[in-house]
């Protein structure tokens, strides 16, 4: 009887603590969450630095994690490291081949070697994934532009703030559009939009100048 009762004792034990560890895994990763949405944020509002600094600490944490790979992938990009991006572009496109988000990662590397027909067909594949994809169309229509392809650039953008109104850099890159079409009007519809949403970016004394100089 006193073995029994000393079996009891043992397996509940081992639950709580089985408990117990499973709920600091949860709360670990939440906390890696919370990190990388923060990143993110720094990332979209063109602190590209602080956006690196964290995800950097997620990866040394071994956080598996696709849209950690994604943001990365695009800072090294900016950061002119294309072959490093390449290898986080891949691992989304080997995990989660029906996620439009590799296929615009490897837009973007394609687009950086200035290989524009196999950008395309990358990011043409994203939006094939995911025709509400906000960030397909944005870089698909940088790619466009590229290319001088203006008024596609414009239609692609134009579809990147219609399913995402808070894209800061879709504003900025529109407005740089609207300038070469010499619609002020838009541009600087674009432009305040931009600074509102991205006040520290690097972009953004120079475009309050500019505004300053037009309005």
């Amino acid at each position: 009887m006193k073995k029994t009762k000393q079996a009891g004792w043992l397996e509940l034990v081992i639950l709580v603590l089985a408990i117990s560890l499973l709920g600091q895994l949860a709360s670990a990763q939440t906390s890696q969450l919370d990190r990388l949405k923060s990143g993110i944020a720094y990332f979209e509002g063109g602190q590209t630095a602080e956006a690196k600094t964290i995800f950097d600490k997620l990866i040394a944490e071994k956080f598996v994690n696709n849209d950690l790979y994604y943001y990365l992938g695009a800072v090294l990009i900016k950061q002119n490291n294309p072959e490093a991006a390449l290898t986080y572009f891949n691992k989304i496109v080997q995990a989660a081949p029906a996620s439009p988000y590799g296929y615009i990662g490897l837009g973007q590397y394609y687009t950086k070697k200035a290989n524009y027909a196999s950008a395309e067909t990358q990011l043409n594949l994203a939006i094939q994934k995911d025709a509400n994809c906000a960030e397909a169309y944005f870089h698909r229509g940088l790619l466009r532009g590229y290319q001088k392809k203006l008024d596609l650039a414009i239609a692609d953008l134009e579809k990147c703030l219609q399913l995402k109104g808070n894209h800061a850099y879709g504003h900025y890159q529109l407005g740089l559009a609207y300038n070469q079409k010499g619609r002020k009007d838009l541009m600087i519809v674009h432009f305040n939009k931009f600074v509102y949403l991205a006040p520290n970016a690097p972009e953004a004394p120079q475009v309050r100048s500019l505004l300053s100089r037009v309005g």
